[in-house]
């Protein structure tokens, strides 16, 4: 399934593909959302919502946009085409106060919302139908933060940190909502500031990605053994195509992004891989997300060694690559296969990506607004969080 899914009807935009949708806050309390006409680069609307909004996510038919608000302990859900506010659900466990919620996924096979809720340790499942919460599940001593899957995947993943190596992974069967940890007997060190989970096309292959990658069979009704390989060593986070073309970031001293063809494991746990090479890339790789028609992959690079970071933009076609200098390098969306959106301290900054060139900023908020944190981007469906 391509991991930013076109849904054409009702569309506001003539090329049937949703808004830009950015969250950010005003003098540290005022939470809102602008929708952003990608064609026109304009503010179209601005929704108030709750305190310190931040991650985002649509359903699989992006008629929904649901907004984490991490001090507001809720999620806001809002029409993707009237732009309305639906409802706002409470999340985390009965009574809990400090809550947290950091990251929110859409499984595109059921209509169930996952929100991981790293205050109280805790996941809430929301019923996509009527927006209401179905169950909330402790997750042990770790604290949830990412999430993965795809629409041939009978599970939805989830990443939670601890410390000293001693991170975990779950699964969450769709149907009955269990939760089991699968990364028995391996050591995992993930960085908590990515998503450092993947899964194969055909649903059948997961990959954690981290200091040591693991990489492990789901069946229909069957969780394989975990197994490693060294090339997945180092690295951070990670996109697969419809392709089976399989791109992972590597970590702050490594300048290479690593590419693997067909990156599978069966049900006897052996690993199969028809190609791998390494990209040439940058220190300080962070964000890494895929093109609408999977016709481009995106790396936002942090300053490090170079004068200023940028966005590194891989043409998948013809195995071409280009770096956009950029002075503040936030979060990154695309819009279709034309442009990318890379956030600022206080604007979103344009990229044309047929010729590689930053586009005037557009400033988020009103002209009067003195303090405006910029937090996350999206456009359309996503199998990740």
């Amino acid at each position: 399934m391509n991991p930013n899914k076109a849904n054409a009807n009702n569309r506001n935009l003539p090329s049937g593909d949703p808004y830009i949708f950015v969250s950010y806050e005003v003098d540290y309390q005022f939470g809102y959302v602008a929708a952003i006409d990608p064609v026109e680069d304009q503010i179209v609307r601005r929704i108030p919502v709750g305190a310190n909004p931040g991650p985002m996510c649509m359903d699989a038919e992006e008629k929904k946009l649901y907004v984490v608000n991490t001090r507001g302990n809720s999620v806001t859900v809002i029409d993707a085409y009237t732009l309305n506010i639906l409802k706002t659900v409470r999340v985390g466990a009965a009574g809990s106060t400090n809550v947290n919620p950091v990251a929110i996924f859409a499984a595109s096979k059921v209509n169930k919302v996952y929100v991981a809720n790293t205050g109280d340790h805790s996941v809430t499942i929301i019923d996509a139908h009527t927006d209401t919460v179905i169950t909330t599940v402790d997750v042990g001593v770790g604290r949830p933060y990412a999430f993965a899957g795809n629409e041939n995947s009978d599970f939805v993943y989830l990443a939670c940190k601890v410390a000293d190596k001693k991170d975990y992974v779950i699964a969450i069967t769709l149907d009955d909502d269990n939760f089991t940890q699968f990364n028995l007997g391996f050591e995992l060190a993930l960085d908590e500031t990515r998503n450092p989970l993947t899964v194969h096309p055909d649903g059948h292959t997961q990959i954690t990605l981290g200091t040591i990658g693991m990489i492990t069979y789901f069946g229909n009704d069957e969780i394989g053994l975990p197994n490693t390989l060294s090339l997945l060593d180092n690295t951070v986070s990670g996109v697969y195509l419809d392709n089976n073309s399989l791109f992972c970031t590597s970590q702050g001293e490594k300048s290479c992004l690593k590419r693997f063809t067909d990156l599978a494991v069966d049900w006897e746990n052996h690993i199969t891989y028809k190609k791998f090479i390494e990209i040439p890339s940058y220190k300080g790789q962070d964000k890494i997300r895929v093109s609408r028609k999977q016709e481009y992959v995106g790396i936002t690079i942090q300053p490090t060694t170079l004068p200023t970071g940028g966005l590194q933009i891989y043409n998948v076609n013809s195995a071409s690559s280009w770096l956009v200098p950029l002075y503040y390098v936030g979060d990154l969306a695309f819009f279709s296969d034309t442009k990318a959106y890379v956030g600022e301290a206080n604007a979103i900054r344009p990229i044309d990506l047929a010729t590689a060139t930053a586009l005037p900023a557009i400033l988020i908020g009103y002209p009067n607004n003195e303090r405006i944190t910029v937090k996350n981007i999206i456009s359309g469906y996503s199998n990740q969080s």
